[in-house]
């Protein structure tokens, strides 16, 4: 980028002026908030997709990530990994850390900050749980037991939200998004998890699903539907 180009536009790109890029599998997974995130902040991006192929034999190759892995110059190699200019880091935590903190989505105040920061690992300790079970062989039996204990977590979500509009002070925060991409995949696990006892959390995903910049990104070529990498049991 020239360096008459407008600060508007600077700013919207990664540090040197290119398009942010995100490496990841070709799935939502860790990938999608990170996604949402850049979305949301109208900042440049590009996606570099890495597939899990199914081989004939039953096997799964993943070259396509491997064989580039350690020539990124990535400190700590793993996906989802950010480039931004001539950062490079791996984590999604850090990376979503870090692009909250650009775009203002941190929270104002220690206090939301902190909110935000505890809505993190609740939603690692959620995840964990149900992408356990998704690449589980036993994910049928699973499921209702992980339907139960989801739908619990979301209750006190629910609670915790209340009749506010956002999970953390009076605007975004990366937590709200975070949870947005949960809620959204938990809705394709069972469409009815919100039903009995989440009523404020619906109204949230609609906020958050209807959101023009959101719809405008769902209707697009670069949204990902499949949920879960090649040899999960619910994708």
């Amino acid at each position: 980028m020239s360096e008459g180009a407008p600060a508007a536009k600077r700013a919207r790109a990664g540090r040197d002026g290119n398009p942010i890029e995100v490496g990841y599998w070709k799935i939502k997974g860790l990938g999608q908030p990170i996604r949402l995130l850049l979305v949301w902040a109208g900042l440049e991006w590009k996606d570099t997709l890495y597939e899990c192929v199914q081989k004939n034999d039953g096997t799964y190759d993943k070259s396509s990530w491997f064989d580039v892995k350690h020539k990124l110059g990535l400190d700590f190699p793993n996906l989802p990994y950010l480039i931004d200019g001539d950062l490079k880091i791996t984590q999604t935590n850090a990376i979503l850390q870090h692009l909250a903190d650009r775009a203002g989505l941190s929270g104002t105040t220690e206090e939301e900050r902190a909110k935000a920061n505890m809505l993190f690992g609740l939603s690692g300790d959620v995840r964990r749980r149900y992408t356990g079970a998704a690449y589980s062989p036993k994910f049928d039996e699973m499921r209702p037991g992980l339907v139960e204990s989801i739908e619990q977590k979301l209750a006190e979500l629910d609670q915790f939200l209340g009749s506010r509009e956002y999970l953390v002070g009076q605007g975004v925060t990366v937590s709200d998004l975070l949870w947005y991409d949960l809620i959204d995949q938990f809705l394709v696990l069972d469409p009815t998890i919100l039903d009995q006892r989440c009523p404020n959390l619906r109204r949230f995903h609609s906020r958050f699903h209807n959101d023009p910049k959101i719809v405008a990104y769902r209707e697009s070529d670069r949204f990902i539907t499949q949920m879960n990498n090649t040899q999960a049991f619910f994708k």
